[in-house]
């Protein structure tokens, strides 16, 4: 991957961002990290975030190459790091995602760099991590599909806040029935017709029965068409924007609304209890 050029603003940024007093690296950290990659501790007692900029600027003034920066990223945001404090971590590796998100780039939870759309300034970014929220709640989504657009979602792009959305369907159907399965066997047995776990109604006439069926299908149709893609396939090759994500969103919330109308039948609860 070719990594664009950073400019003075940008390096700074980054280096705030990881230096941070409530989300970033300690001193101590720090001071490991420089030396462990290479660079020149210019001045420990500096305040943290002009310490590392002082690294990065000797380094790279050096060897006139902003890949080292990018190296330093990469290897700070091992995701071997996120264990021991998983909230510092995913805040820390969002506002790094903010200033990389102006150069088409971002790290993901893994630890790697792929492209993303390049936002074209600062409003951008701000949007991109709260505006499509905003359109949510105004079309009144459900609380399970509002939950999977967080800041720290959105901050990736659309595409992620798409695919835990997706998972949410499986999920709570899980969580419904109690069924080890997922995916299309877990629907299918879930929502079977002559042995339901959940029902959408009585199912006693051919049009309840049809009425299950479909809704079962349209479940089945965002498993197929959204969570199985986004999760085999490179972002590269299936990337969303964000008006294909509201229309995505909007339909699992409308799946969401009828689950919450579905009746987890009482033989469950029979067999739980022998």
């Amino acid at each position: 991957m070719k990594f664009p050029d950073l400019s003075q603003a940008d390096v700074l940024a980054i280096s705030k961002a990881l230096a941070d007093t409530d989300f970033g690296f300690t001193g101590t950290e720090l001071g490991l990290l420089i030396n462990q990659y290479g660079f020149v501790d210019t001045d420990p007692s500096m305040t943290k975030y002009k310490r590392l900029y002082n690294s990065f600027a000797e380094r790279c003034q050096r060897e006139k190459s902003y890949n080292l920066i990018y190296m330093f990223i990469q290897k700070s945001m091992d995701p071997a790091r996120g264990i021991v404090d998983g909230d510092k971590y995913d805040k820390r590796r969002m506002e790094v995602n903010k200033i990389l998100m102006l150069k088409g780039l971002e790290i993901d939870d893994g630890g790697n760099f792929r492209s993303v759309q390049t936002a074209q300034g600062v409003s951008e970014v701000q949007r991109r991590t709260r505006e499509l929220r905003q359109k949510l709640y105004g079309y009144g989504a459900h609380q399970y599909v509002l939950s999977c657009c967080k800041e720290e979602l959105l901050a990736e792009d659309y595409f992620h806040a798409v695919q835990e959305a997706a998972k949410s369907l499986c999920d709570r159907v899980r969580k419904m029935t109690n069924l080890p399965e997922d995916g299309n066997e877990l629907i299918q047995r879930a929502f079977s017709i002559k042995d339901p776990y959940i029902a959408l109604n009585s199912l006693r006439t051919s049009s309840e029965q049809n009425q299950q069926n479909g809704f079962k299908e349209m479940i089945l149709g965002i498993i197929h068409m959204i969570r199985n893609v986004t999760a085999h396939e490179l972002r590269i090759r299936w990337d969303i924007y964000e008006n294909a994500a509201v229309d995505v969103l909007q339909q699992i919330s409308f799946l969401h609304k009828y689950l919450d109308q579905c009746v987890v039948v009482k033989k469950y609860f029979e067999v739980q209890s022998t």
